[in-house]
């Protein structure tokens, strides 16, 4: 009786170091070499994904799972291509896509948000009436197709990885309408339209038919 309780709370005590070991992957991670580089991790009760900023890769976005032994995000796009994010526990870094990242400061995190949302509040002020009516307006009947390549791809309010502003998401090959583009940080995006809502995907998940 006694072992049995005794493998019972063993059992339960590993089962939440590996949940909290999991968790231990959410929010916004910088390069320690490069803090502009940033790992955004987003996770559905077992699934996790990411995304990223200043860093190319062909695997962000995909469903990931996580590997307790490895204590690491494991990703594959079905081509051939994988990736191990690992988390070091002793100085709770990040090693993975060939660096090594730590946990963003608030203060960074904050400083990024004050910037973007200073420069769209004065957008806002200049021809609020305008902006209002150009976004209600835009017509999803006109613009070129475009193709959308990756899975689970997230459509935003604002070509913005670093905010929580997700609409919703759309898969590989649906079809969207293109409305315009933008360059953020070296990174394209594209302000599509589908099934009647307006938002911003990357341009790395996204290409004319």
């Amino acid at each position: 009786m006694k072992l049995s309780s005794f493998l019972l709370t063993t059992l339960v005590l590993t089962l939440a170091a590996c949940s909290s070991d999991a968790d231990n992957f959410s929010g916004v991670w910088q390069s320690v070499n490069d803090p502009s580089k940033q790992i955004i991790f987003t996770n559905s009760g077992k699934t996790y994904s990411f995304e990223t900023r200043n860093i190319k890769t062909d695997l962000q976005g995909i469903p990931g799972t996580y590997n307790a032994k490895a204590h690491a995000l494991e990703f594959d796009n079905g081509k051939g291509d994988t990736i191990q994010l690992v988390y070091n526990a002793s100085v709770k870094h990040i090693v993975g896509l060939d660096d090594e990242f730590e946990k963003a400061t608030t203060a960074a995190a904050e400083k990024e948000d004050d910037t973007s949302s200073s420069s769209e509040t004065a957008t806002e002020e200049t021809k609020p009436e305008e902006a209002a009516t150009s976004e209600s307006t835009s017509s999803c009947d006109k613009g070129d197709i475009l193709v959308i390549s990756g899975n689970n791809v997230r459509v935003r309010n604002e070509p913005d990885v670093t905010k929580q502003n997700i609409l919703f998401q759309v898969h590989k090959g649906y079809e969207v309408i293109h409305l315009d583009d933008k360059n953020v940080d070296g990174q394209k995006w594209y302000k599509v339209c589908y099934d009647g809502n307006i938002g911003w995907v990357s341009g790395q998940y996204a290409a004319k038919k």
